[in-house]
């Protein structure tokens, strides 16, 4: 019979380990958005260490030069096109805010045809300036404004001072990460790590791959038929592209209410053109590019996009698919394979005997 004092013990440690537990689902759940960014810079360090590793595998450079060179060339693209695009893409972000009331205007008038719509007309405010705020509430947007703007700097400036840390030397990180676990483990868990950050990789291939064809096809679709703010309107397919299912739905209503400012005729040709190109991306280029990179199952990343879209707002929804990609690496290593199989294999070798 075992001794008092180590039965205690033991209830103790499984105490410990319970409150423990509870503890670290406490701090996810009210430290969300801090984790969130974390992964944000995770996801970034994934981009920084394949490209790195791209150039280190063909040009032969160091890994910190390599990385160096890396990083002036992403930020060096991405200021560029900020820069070429930027005095277009606010003239007709300008043009977009003036004709988005007059698409307004003509949304009420196409309705009005209708006995249905009528009524929803009714629902509408008569005079767009009452949808604009009084004089004493623009200060305090302002300074709302300014505050988010400020916010979101310094989440960016963390996300990215995240992701060179850990591109810079990621093994000082997983290898800290596995001594948490005993050593018998650790080699597995290093192999979980290798696939995590694999299917990061080809995630983030497959989605920018998508988000070049959407944005690319968009522009040329709408300057084909003459709509007008055609780069703006594909800049934005090609951002809201990164968010899949509702993304490219949230990317068409702009380019609608724009092609209504026109005629009823041209919104039309806007819903039969981008919901073209949708259709092709949806059932042809999307399948062909995750087929070989990670495929996730629609109604499932659906689910995960709403929760965590309800929960954590914007981030949540820009973050759901990458860590949903990663939970079913996770679940898939840990549970199918090392309890659900083995379990199975370990039956079937006993049944032999």
């Amino acid at each position: 019979m075992p001794p008092k004092d180590s039965f205690a013990k033991r209830v103790a440690l499984a105490a410990f380990i319970v409150l423990l537990i509870a503890s670290g689902f406490f701090l996810l759940v009210k430290a969300a958005y801090f984790f969130l960014l974390v992964f944000a810079g995770i996801l970034m360090a994934v981009l920084f260490c394949g490209l790195t590793d791209w150039v280190v595998r063909h040009v032969g450079l160091k890994r910190w030069l390599a990385l160096l060179l890396v990083t002036l060339l992403v930020f060096g693209l991405l200021i560029g096109s900020f820069l070429l695009v930027a005095p277009t893409i606010y003239e007709q972000g300008d043009q977009m805010r003036e004709k988005i009331p007059q698409a307004f205007s003509s949304l009420k008038e196409w309705l009005s045809q209708y006995n249905w719509g009528q009524r929803l007309v009714e629902e509408l405010p008569e005079d767009y300036k009452r949808m604009m705020p009084e004089q004493r509430e623009i200060l305090q947007r302002l300074s709302g404004a300014f505050s988010s703007t400020l916010s979101i700097l310094a989440d960016f400036f963390i996300v990215v001072i995240t992701a060179l840390f850990f591109a810079a030397n990621p093994t000082l990180y997983t290898h800290g990460f596995v001594k948490l676990f005993p050593e018998h483990r650790r080699t597995r868990m290093l192999e979980v790590l290798h696939s995590c950050y694999y299917t990061l990789k080809m995630w983030l291939l497959g989605m920018l791959s998508a988000m070049a064809i959407i944005g690319v096809s968009t522009a040329i679709g709408y300057m084909i038929i003459g709509l007008p703010l055609a780069l703006a309107l594909g800049l934005i397919s090609f951002f809201l592209a990164f968010i899949p299912n509702i993304g490219p739905w949230l990317a068409g209503i702009p380019a609608v209410l724009i092609g209504l400012t026109v005629s009823p005729d041209m919104a039309l040709l806007v819903i039969i053109v981008y919901g073209g190109i949708q259709m092709v991306e949806t059932y042809a280029i999307t399948p062909i590019i995750f087929q070989k990179t990670v495929d996730l199952p629609p109604a499932l990343l659906l689910f995960f996009q709403v929760l965590l879209g309800i929960l954590q707002g914007g981030l949540g929804l820009l973050m759901s698919a990458p860590i949903l990609a990663v939970l079913m690496v996770i679940i898939n290593e840990l549970y199918v394979k090392d309890v659900l199989e083995n379990q199975k294999r370990a039956e079937d070798e006993t049944g032999k005997v």
